[in-house]
């Protein structure tokens, strides 16, 4: 429990660093719950629902490019909402960003199919899919910047993992919302009307997130920060002007740093969904359930990763987390190639635990950390975001194309091994930050 303190000398009144963490998981695993429901119905049910006239591949080709729309849309949601973080606050961005991805969620769950709309159908998709992007864009980076900027020196790694639970925790979700559906309909109910009752729920969680979320005040270090900006009529106004004229180069080292997850995650555990049901014919239940464990899983790791790069440093940590992607990007197939249900679940558990917990359990907290306050939520988000549009978009259509033009999976796995090595070499010329303080 003594981890779980309030800042020394916060306000009174101020909720405790502890309950602003759990306002940050709760938020982040909302939206990422929608997130991540879209990206397994694009893989799993939208083909058939929205492209059906189309061959398997072209279908799913279509299909995943309407899933990686949101990715050309989250810088905007990130350039917009950051300016709105970094000059009004954190929180007033967070409701609206929960707000905006809820209601769009809920009315993907109402979009009619192919065969009753035509292609209005496919355009209402797109453009609610276009409306998460915007809100994730601009959610990841203020609600790690909330619990990061509440908690104590040598514990903010421990703290910005509550933000980046929230992804395996919406995954989880929505593969439980879906496997739930399946248990009591068919396949076949599923694909024709039970894909949408996960969508419809998001409105309920919605709810629920809000009334967490308008609890949380603001930090003390963005007050003090808006103080000396308010004071200093010279200071630059605009923080993405900032960002991209004093801090172009750790921009651009942060966003080649993220290569190795946005790769791993999307080219490992969002793709197998779809190989494994269009080449190897396996049930999507096993999908669903072996994604579920991998998440659960990878729960205490990211706690072991985010505490350990809190006493020998974020670099180290992600070094590992760097390491590990390469180091399962072929055995990972190998074990989805065994065609088993164990070697499914031994793959998903590999890659959640290793690569996506080595890197995004301290992603967090060193973001934030190599930028100043002023513009943090700008900069934090902006290179979340950008990575997400250069690597995290393509990545799941390119991994059809490899497949597709090799005839091997093996090449998603050389993929994957190339977003590693880009990631290993930004680190060397990064620097280490977790013991800076984040008062400059």
């Amino acid at each position: 429990m003594s981890d779980f303190v309030a800042v020394s000398g916060a306000r009174a009144s101020e909720p405790s660093v502890a309950r602003i963490a759990m306002a940050s998981l709760i938020g982040t695993a909302i939206e990422w719950y929608d997130f991540f429901l879209f990206g397994i119905c694009a893989a799993l049910v939208f083909p058939k629902v929205f492209f059906p006239a189309s061959d398997p591949t072209t279908g799913l080709l279509a299909s995943f490019a309407t899933f990686g729309v949101a990715f050309l849309a989250r810088p905007l949601g990130a350039i917009f909402f950051g300016h709105f973080g970094d000059t009004v606050g954190r929180k007033a961005a967070l409701v609206t960003t929960l707000l905006l991805m809820g209601i769009s969620t809920f009315l993907i769950g109402l979009v009619p199919n192919y065969a009753s709309a035509g292609l209005w159908g496919p355009i209402m998709l797109v453009v609610l899919r276009v409306c998460q992007g915007i809100a994730i864009g601009g959610e990841w980076g203020g609600a790690a910047l909330m619990a990061i900027e509440h908690s104590p020196q040598g514990k903010r790694g421990l703290y910005g993992a509550f933000s980046q639970i929230g992804n395996p925790i919406g995954f989880f979700l929505s593969n439980a919302v879906l496997q739930v559906v399946i248990l009591l309909t068919s396949e076949a109910a599923f694909t024709e009307w039970g894909w949408r009752i996960g969508f419809l729920m998001s409105g309920v969680l919605v709810v629920f997130g809000l009334y967490v979320r308008v609890s949380v005040s603001e930090s003390k270090i963005f007050e003090d920060a808006q103080r000396k900006v308010q004071k200093d009529r010279t200071a630059q106004k605009v923080p993405l002007l900032q960002l991209f004229k004093h801090h172009w180069r750790v921009l651009f080292l942060t966003v080649l740093l993220q290569a190795a997850f946005s790769f791993g995650s999307y080219g490992l555990i969002s793709y197998y969904g779809a190989y494994t049901r269009t080449s190897l014919g396996l049930p999507s239940s096993w999908v669903l359930v072996s994604g579920m464990i991998g998440a659960v899983a990878s729960i205490p790791a990211y706690f072991f990763f985010a505490r350990l790069s809190d006493r020998i440093g974020r670099k180290k940590v992600y070094l590992i987390g760097v390491t590990g992607w390469l180091v399962i990007a072929f055995p990972f197939y190998w074990l989805i190639n065994t065609g088993t249900y164990a070697g499914m679940i031994a793959a998903s558990v590999l890659g959640w635990c290793v690569g996506h917990a080595g890197t995004y359990a301290v992603q967090s907290s060193y973001l934030a950390e190599v930028f100043p306050t002023q513009i943090r939520y700008t900069a934090v988000s902006v290179s979340y975001q950008l990575a997400s549009v250069l690597f995290s978009g393509p990545a799941s259509f390119i991994a059809v194309g490899l497949f597709a033009s090799t005839g091997t999976i093996y090449s998603v796995s050389a993929m994957v091994a190339v977003g590693a090595i880009l990631g290993l070499l930004s680190l060397l010329s990064l620097r280490e930050t977790y013991d800076r303080s984040l008062t400059s």
